[in-house]
């Protein structure tokens, strides 16, 4: 019987780990700032992280990787050039003067110059980031959730074992003609 209420209690135990870990994992999805541009011809997907802002180019229409094109960002009358990632298929700009004032939090307002081959477009499109304390209120609610939902469990877990021992011994006792 003991091994049976240790073996309930991990699987609960695991259960509320994997519940912690989605919500982090979702909470940490919400904090990186990410920029979304479309075209009749192209799509954009910028995202804002440690090492600069990465840029994954598609044409709208297939959905194709655009490969090798020369693509350049402007924020705020200043331009940056994107340099092409052949191992990882995207663009960086890793320049840290230009992203210092992306890193700020607000609205900024982007526009790309995207030659690729004898196709161009010019993209507008604005990349949003959210205040860092608000986003760590968002992952410690997140966290806080899952680790109630947890406890809820582990607590429901605990109260059926308890039951069903009750009940178990209670089915002994009138068995042997004892009192219920």
């Amino acid at each position: 019987m003991k091994f049976r209420i240790f073996l309930w209690l991990t699987v609960a135990a695991l259960l509320s780990r994997s519940v912690l870990a989605g919500a982090a994992s979702a909470a940490a999805a919400a904090v990186t700032p990410l920029v979304v541009i479309e075209s009749e011809s192209f799509e954009a997907v910028g995202r804002l992280g440690d090492e600069g802002l990465v840029w994954w180019i598609d044409r709208a229409d297939t959905n194709a990787p655009v490969l090798g094109a020369t693509l350049e960002v402007e924020r705020a009358g200043k331009t940056a050039k994107a340099l092409f990632r052949p191992e990882h298929g995207d663009y960086l700009i890793a320049d840290r003067e230009w992203l210092q004032p992306l890193r700020a939090v607000g609205h900024h307002p982007l526009a790309l110059t995207l030659i690729a081959g004898e196709d161009s477009d010019l993209l507008a499109g604005e990349l949003q980031v959210e205040n860092a304390a608000a986003a760590a209120s968002t992952v410690e609610f997140e966290l806080t959730g899952g680790l109630a939902t947890g406890f809820w469990m582990l607590g429901g877990l605990l109260l059926g074992i308890l039951g069903l021992r009750w009940g178990r011994q209670r089915i002994l006792r009138q068995r042997r003609g004892g009192a219920a």
